[in-house]
């Protein structure tokens, strides 16, 4: 088992330092790619840690526990603002972050510090240890906190789902799912803390051995999250998907309503909306409207989202052609790609969302 456990941890060792080499040698870091490191780095000190309490390395293992022992109690609100760091750039502060980590300082001074120096001492000099010694209590505390903030990145992601939607026409962007799937990781890895601490509890088994479990948990996460950490390919969304501001000249809305009028005209008459990746930006070129401005007209003038606008044009053409004798020859799919849409399962559910009826059904129905 011995074996099992140090393979497992030279493993995640030897990844973590392959993902670090990868964020050092990127060009033009921003904040993302160093909250990523920080991340990753914490990664290698708990390992270290671990690795030194397998092999009884006591020196390692008291030089570690400063940041291993309340890992969770770091990497969960570091998460957080990692996402903060992506979803809301103009509005990211490392400064302001800084009161994410109180939790973490509090543990720091109430517990690690004293309970290193205990251990070099070689005496209790801090008593009050005594009373917060206990395995389960200070895992139950770590993982009740780290829930609370997956909560908020959960929260956080959600709310940028829908505001993607004011950019983009097909939400298949990896860099999107990158983010939902950072998060994933890290909560299985909480809730099989969790589960191990119940099974320690229920079954009176020794809570620290079973902690390798968490560990295995998260080397295999680096697989995924170490490869697809390093190959994003942009990890900023625009300021105004999430910080939308409208503008305060009156003379601003007689601009817009023109605007509006030449944006639904380019609509009808160049038929964008069949271009299966098309974004708020390439539209803006198109039709030679300011971005902003776009994003404004679309969200504020016409009630909607650029998401919904562009996929209710495009469900409009999919049921003239869906009638048509000139697609009979046509899958569904078919007529789906020819209409912008850049898959199957989003064509059906958009058009019964749309219509109350799968394309299949509309065609027969109406032919």
């Amino acid at each position: 088992m011995k074996l099992i456990i140090d393979f497992i941890l030279i493993t995640g060792f030897l990844l973590n330092v392959i993902v670090l080499i990868g964020l050092i040698r990127i060009n033009n870091k921003q904040k993302p790619h160093k909250l990523l490191g920080l991340f990753w780095c914490v990664i290698l000190v708990t390992l270290i840690h671990f690795y030194a309490k397998l092999h009884d390395l006591d020196s390692l293992y008291t030089v570690t526990f400063l940041f291993a022992n309340g890992v969770r109690l770091f990497l969960a609100p570091l998460i957080y603002i990692y996402i903060l760091s992506i979803c809301k750039p103009d509005k990211f502060s490392f400064k302001k972050t800084l009161k994410h980590f109180t939790f973490f300082a509090i543990y720091l001074v109430v517990y690690i510090i004293p309970s290193i120096v205990n251990h070099l001492k070689g005496q209790e000099v801090f008593t009050h240890l005594n009373l917060i010694t206990n395995d389960y209590t200070q895992g139950l505390f770590q993982d009740t906190i780290s829930i609370l903030y997956l909560y908020f990145s959960i929260r956080l992601f959600i709310n940028t789902k829908q505001n993607i939607k004011k950019q983009y026409s097909n939400i298949n962007q990896k860099d999107f799912f990158w983010v939902r799937n950072f998060v994933l990781c890290f909560s299985v890895a909480i809730v099989l803390d969790i589960l191990m601490i119940a099974l320690s509890v229920l079954f009176n088994l020794n809570a620290a051995e079973l902690g390798y479990a968490t560990v295995l948990a998260l080397v295999t996460a680096m697989f995924y999250l170490g490869y697809y950490g390093l190959t994003q390919s942009t990890i900023f969304l625009p300021d105004f998907m999430t910080n939308e501001r409208k503008f305060q000249n009156s003379n601003m809305a007689t601009d817009l309503h023109h605007l509006k009028e030449k944006f639904e005209q380019v609509i009808r008459t160049e038929k964008p909306y069949l271009t299966q990746a098309l974004t708020l930006r390439t539209l803006a070129n198109i039709a030679n409207i300011p971005e902003r401005k776009l994003s404004i007209i679309i969200n504020d003038e016409m009630q909607t989202t650029f998401y919904d606008l562009i996929n209710k044009y495009r469900i409009e053409k999919a049921k003239k052609k869906l009638t048509s004798n000139e697609f009979d020859k046509y899958s569904i799919t078919g007529i789906a790609e020819t209409c912008g849409f850049n898959s199957k399962s989003s064509f059906y559910r958009i058009f019964k969302k749309e219509t109350g009826l799968t394309p299949t059904q509309y065609k027969n129905n109406n032919k």
